[in-house]
């Protein structure tokens, strides 16, 4: 394999190309659904190809290709440069690429049990148990539940002309439940879920039954939540509304292409203060496990922990090998892709807010009045503008420093910068509650947020619709 796609890089530079990379991938994919009692779809897909990326005269070519073989690599070789000569005259930014030293090595799955190898209906057998507690826990008040599960494994091959060759294999497993609860009247929603670049053994360290009930009791607990006051709060976040607001709201700006393009809060603000005293803001890939998790990029740049802000203070941006040479600065390891047919692209891997000194108990205390937010739904940023909204599943009442009310549909807004200045206390422990996918440009990658409890002043709190 080494040989061919070295061959394939030398024909794009002998053609013209000043740097070229070549990834080659096979992959298969499983996803289960289960909605109200019925197996609703499982699917099985394998995806193969290539996609080789050159650049020529500060121009970019790329050719994909579903039949890697010889005959067609060279062929994607003589396209790829054939569109980037073609664009050439027209870049007003052109393209470049940071130098880096090559690399060779082979990384491997730290999976236990390959989900390939597990039986489809025993795959199928956990969703369905989880699927059935989640209905089953108070039944009246349940209008639906959907169960899903989704496993991937696979190989890529990556070659550049610095000289680097790496094999990686990976695998990843997903499962979670959605409930829906209704009176006749108010209908809410709740979800729980778990994914990791893990194996089956995800699965079967999870108790699917009370995953399943917990889901549908947070649903049927917001029936007879209060709707929420509107108004400006000191509030208590949760790791997971804490990962939404880093992840969303702050990671997104963080990404160099968008600093670069003049999309970001952040451009032009390294070295400053950005945040409160209290705010260190970490991407890290190099976390063994975790949903974001990996050991090179894909543009073979070793994984490397990221301190983007310390102690409030702008330290770095995340980076690709073209905004590194852009900026000046070494590659950072932070371009990935959904698969061959996709461009590398930069991208957050593990990010949180990192543990400060305080606990839950001695921030409520601390309150006379105020929300404890817990469980996030969703958040939307508008990166260059700095501002987002994150909606929230539960949201209690802080009086004299104890829980009081319990509301639903909370949602809180504000622009980001402000929010982190804002920032009175940090927790002393990080959980990563988010695993999931993030989406940019129409790819879709695996990452995780998270962080402690974070105390924050003057935050603005609406409410939403009950319907």
């Amino acid at each position: 394999m080494q040989q061919l796609m070295e061959k394939i890089i030398q024909s794009a530079l002998d053609r013209g190309a000043s740097f070229a990379d070549l990834r080659m991938t096979d992959g298969t994919a499983t996803s289960i659904a289960v909605e109200d009692g019925r197996a609703d779809k499982v699917a099985n897909s394998r995806s193969r190809g290539a996609g080789l990326r050159v650049l020529v005269d500060g121009a970019w070519g790329f050719a994909p290709t579903n039949q890697p073989d010889e005959k067609e690599l060279l062929r994607c070789a003589a396209d790829a440069v054939e569109m980037a000569r073609a664009a050439a005259s027209h870049v007003t930014d052109p393209g470049m690429v940071a130098q880096m030293e090559p690399v060779q090595a082979e990384i491997g799955s730290s999976a236990r049990i390959v989900p390939s190898q597990v039986p489809l209906a025993d795959r199928l057998a956990s969703v369905v148990e989880l699927e059935k507690a989640a209905r089953s826990e108070h039944p009246s008040r349940i209008a639906n539940t959907v169960a899903t599960y989704a496993d991937g494994s696979g190989e890529m091959f990556l070659a550049n002309s610095f000289g680097t060759f790496l094999h990686f294999a990976s695998i990843g497993t997903s499962i979670g439940v959605l409930v829906v609860s209704t009176d006749g009247t108010i209908r809410q929603r709740v979800s729980e879920r778990r994914s990791n670049r893990s194996g089956f053994e995800l699965v079967e360290e999870l108790d699917l039954e009370q995953m399943g009930k917990t889901a549908a009791s947070k649903a049927v607990d917001l029936l007879s939540a209060e709707r929420p006051p509107a108004g400006i709060f000191d509030v208590i976040i949760d790791p997971k509304i804490c990962g939404l607001l880093v992840h969303e709201a702050f990671g997104h700006n963080s990404e160099a292409d968008a600093v670069w393009s003049g999309n970001s809060i952040l451009a032009g603000k390294l070295g400053e203060q950005v945040a409160a005293e209290q705010v260190t803001i970490v991407d890290d890939p190099t976390l063994p496990g975790h949903n974001g998790s990996y050991t090179y990029d894909h543009e073979g740049v070793p994984a490397q922990r990221h301190v983007i802000v310390e102690n409030g203070v702008l330290k770095g941006y995340l980076h690709s090998l073209e905004t590194a040479a852009r900026f000046g600065v070494a590659p950072n390891g932070s371009a990935r892709a959904q698969g061959h047919q996709s461009q590398p692209l930069i991208r957050m891997s593990n990010t949180a807010i990192a543990p400060g000194t305080s606990n839950l108990q001695q921030m409520m205390s601390e309150m006379d009045s105020g929300l404890f937010l817990t469980g996030g739904y969703w958040g939307y940023v508008f990166t260059a503008q700095g501002q987002f909204t994150c909606n929230v599943e539960h949201a209690y009442a802080i009086k004299n420093g104890q829980l009081d009310t319990h509301y639903r549909n909370v949602c809180i807004s504000g622009r980001t910068l402000e929010t982190l200045q804002k920032v009175t206390a940090v927790g002393d422990e990080v959980h990563y509650e988010l695993g999931g996918t993030c989406g940019k440009s129409g790819q879709s990658m695996p990452v995780d947020a998270g962080g402690p409890h974070v105390r924050i002043s003057d935050v603005v709190v609406g409410g939403q619709s009950s319907q």
